[in-house]
Formats: structure tokens, C-alpha cells, sequence
């Protein structure tokens, strides 16, 4: 009885103390911590289009509570995540230290609307009410645990057609460069290997790659 107790608390230890891993064809390679990914993404990360951690559901922000500035539930929302469009003189310092040294995933632009931009984000929340105009709002997507950072933030077209239904709703789109993991798979960290200014250990770790996936940022009235 003695035994079988002292090999359950051998395996209870093993576990807890054991760095988290995955399987790769039965050898057992090491995770990338979310702080080690940060460092690889770098100044691909841009808070306005991805999320690390799960945004807010509801991504319409009314202008009633912009303007009051006793809200404190327009402050709260406001807070969460930085606007998705911009003005086009928009230009800001992300950060007043070296480049090499800035914390990308850290350095989260300040929310700065102006009314004329806040109207454009209620129009696209609220839908088109003219004919050439697609409806449209903006929604995180869930991309799974197997994508860094999981969430992007795209412009989805609510209306198929437009002009009286003879022309369909698209969306344009640009791109962005994320991180996803190729699962079962594992690679060795090559000796000298620099994230940033952090070394890498030589052992083996999952295997993440690059990918460029596209974001929409309207919806058009098109053919």
C-alpha cells in the first residue's frame, strides 16, 4: 500500500514540476511561453487588428457614451481596445526609447477619436441607409489556441446585396503577419539563437511559423 502511494506522489511531483510540452511522433518537445511568442511577433503585433487574450464581445461603441464624459461605462468601453480606423494624418511616437527595446504587445496606442471618425464607426455599427452602401460592423474572429496572438479583428459585411440588389457586398482587405503553430511537430532551437535580446534554449520546442492572413477593413458595392 506504501508502494503504490510513494509512486502516485512520484507522478504527482513529476507533474508539476515538469515545464509544459507537447508530443511530436512520441518525443516530447517544449512550449514557447506567450512572453517568448511576444518577442518573435515583435512590431508585427498591432493592437487595432489582434488581441493575446479574449477582447470584448460587443466591439460598437455608441456615441452617447463617447460624448458623456461622466460615463463610466463609455470610459470602460472606450478603454478596452484602441479604434480600428484612423484618420488619414494620423502619425504617433510609438515609443520615446531605442527601437530595439520597445515592447510591442505592451505599447497599446490611446484610444483618440475624433467626431468625425466616431460617426464613421457608428455608421458601420448601425448599417448603411443608402442604396450604394453596404451594411457592415466589426468583429473579433477566434482563430484557436494554435495562432499567436488567437484573436484578429476584421470589418464582416451584414448585407449580400446593394443597388436595389444588382450588385453584391465585398470586402477589401489587407494583410497582417501572425504566428501559427504547426501542431505535431517539433524543431531544435540552433545554439546562439537570439528572440530579441532573450537566447533561446538548444532543446527541442514546438515548431511555429509565420503566416499572413488577411483583414477586412470594408465592404464595397461591387460587381
Amino acid at each position: 500500500m506504501h508502494h503504490y502511494v510513494f509512486l502516485i506522489w512520484q507522478c504527482l511531483l513529476i507533474a508539476v514540476t515538469t515545464p509544459a510540452s507537447i508530443k511530436s511522433n512520441g518525443i516530447i518537445c517544449n512550449e514557447l511561453g506567450e512572453n517568448i511568442l511576444s518577442e518573435i511577433l515583435g512590431p508585427a503585433f498591432n493592437s487595432r487588428y489582434m488581441s493575446i487574450a479574449e477582447p470584448p464581445q460587443d466591439d460598437f461603441f455608441d456615441d452617447d457614451l463617447l460624448d458623456n464624459e461622466d460615463s463610466t461605462m463609455g470610459k470602460r468601453k472606450v478603454g478596452l481596445v484602441p479604434p480600428f480606423y484612423v484618420e488619414d494624418d494620423y502619425a504617433r511616437e510609438i515609443a520615446d526609447e531605442p527601437a530595439w527595446s520597445v515592447n510591442h504587445v505592451a505599447a497599446v496606442p490611446p484610444v483618440q477619436q475624433s467626431r468625425k471618425r466616431r460617426s464613421a464607426a457608428g455608421r458601420h455599427g448601425k448599417g448603411a441607409s443608402r442604396q450604394w452602401e453596404c451594411e457592415s460592423r466589426i468583429t473579433w474572429i477566434d482563430l484557436g489556441p494554435d495562432y499567436f496572438p488567437r484573436y484578429l479583428r476584421s470589418v464582416e459585411c451584414t448585407s449580400k446585396t446593394c443597388w436595389y440588389g444588382h450588385y453584391k457586398c465585398k470586402p477589401r482587405s489587407f494583410t497582417v503577419k501572425i504566428l501559427r503553430r504547426k501542431t505535431g511537430r517539433c524543431t531544435v532551437a540552433k545554439a546562439g539563437n537570439k528572440i530579441g535580446v532573450v537566447g533561446l534554449p538548444s532543446d527541442l520546442r514546438e515548431l511555429w511559423v509565420w503566416e499572413e492572413r488577411a483583414v477586412n477593413f470594408c465592404c464595397d458595392c461591387a460587381v
